[in-house]
């Protein structure tokens, strides 16, 4: 419902109407009385001497038009004193709104009849200073991310370009040597590929009409199926995967979005966890969500490093290079997924174990 800021205002000055007209019947009445009681004596001296004699003789003779005569004076006064009051508080709002365009913390200052008015003024204010620096932040992190990426890309395309230089120009080079740079040209090629396909994934997931196809999913059959196919990577350091979940137990996602935030979770679980230690997976619900948590054993993250874990580009560990690590996109892309649904990831790392609890709202049937 919209606010009636003038309701408040419009009180105060019927108020003030009334309070002054009553005030001014009241000294009209008196003055009268007073008249009336001393009807040869001080009073009309006074007007006498004050105005002369005729008109002191007419006010004797005409009461009753000199009484709405005053009356009407009265209510003259009353109204131009009320008017002007109003007007006072209106000229103090135009100027006080002047603040509310001001690039500081100065706070906009109304009489206590527009407390309501002042407040909304400052939660304005407020807004529109956080608004403007998210925007001046937002603005900042396309650039950096451009940055971050022409500069991941730049790597492995120069390694590209270097080795295909090699092919053409080396008419010596032997089949062994042959074969060797252009498997490595073909990895150089997929990281490439890699890059840009992450880059287009958080494209696409920024945009606001990129629906979620939500569907019932057997949670320990999906986790089964990406063990499954993470077993080439995690016996590279002797890891091991243990699921505990139901298999009867449901989550409401869209799964193709779902499995890439479990599957980039479980990558980083891989690149960071000490060699010969499982890969936990568990789950359970509470009244409101879903969890999903992931526990690894690996280095303690420090609190100033999870709280940057989710930023773009960022890599816990700053010597892995986006050669021998991830791009950095992988944690960001998850949470930006894990939004998507409405949902939250927290991070937790203590005693040489991390965890990531993914929050899937319950989907409630009706």
């Amino acid at each position: 419902m919209a606010k009636d800021y003038t309701r408040k205002f419009q009180i105060e000055i019927i108020k003030k109407h009334f309070i002054i007209g009553s005030i001014s019947a009241v000294v009209l009445l008196m003055f009268f009385f007073f008249i009336d009681t001393f009807y040869n004596g001080a009073a009309i001296n006074f007007i006498q001497k004050l105005f002369g004699h005729d008109f002191a003789f007419y006010i004797l003779r005409n009461q009753q038009v000199a009484i709405i005569i005053a009356l009407l004076i009265f209510l003259l006064i009353n109204f131009l004193v009320v008017e002007i009051y109003a007007l006072q508080k209106i000229s103090n709002v135009f100027s006080q709104m002047k603040i509310l365009f001001r690039k500081d913390n100065k706070r906009i200052l109304l009489d206590d009849s527009l407390k309501e008015l002042e407040d909304d003024f400052n939660a304005l204010k407020q807004e529109s200073l956080e608004n403007e620096r998210k925007a001046i932040k937002e603005s900042q992190h396309k650039i950096d991310m451009i940055a971050y990426l022409a500069h991941d890309i730049k790597t492995p395309l120069a390694s590209v370009i270097g080795y295909l230089n090699l092919l053409e120009e080396s008419e010596e080079l032997s089949q062994d040597m042959q074969k060797q740079y252009t498997h490595l040209t073909l990895e150089k090629a997929y990281r490439l590929e890699k890059l840009i396909n992450e880059f287009f994934d958080i494209a696409k997931l920024n945009q606001t009409d990129n629906p979620l196809n939500k569907e019932d999913i057997h949670l320990h059959y999906l986790l089964q199926q990406m063990k499954e196919e993470f077993y080439p990577i995690t016996t590279q350091k002797n890891q091991t995967i243990e699921i505990d979940v139901d298999p009867n137990f449901l989550i409401y996602a869209d799964a193709n979005k779902i499995a890439r935030v479990f599957n980039n979770i479980l990558k980083n679980a891989f690149y960071y966890g000490y060699e010969d230690t499982p890969i936990h997976v568990q789950s359970f619900q509470d009244h409101l969500y879903t969890h999903i948590i992931f526990i690894n054993q690996g280095p303690t993250i420090p609190q100033a490093k999870i709280d940057k874990i989710f930023e773009q580009f960022y890599r816990l560990d700053e010597s892995r290079s986006s050669q021998t690590g991830g791009s950095g996109l992988g944690l960001s892309i998850a949470k930006m997924i894990v939004q998507q649904h409405q949902g939250f990831i927290k991070v937790k790392s203590e005693d040489n174990l991390t965890s990531f609890d993914v929050m899937i709202p319950i989907h409630i049937s009706l």
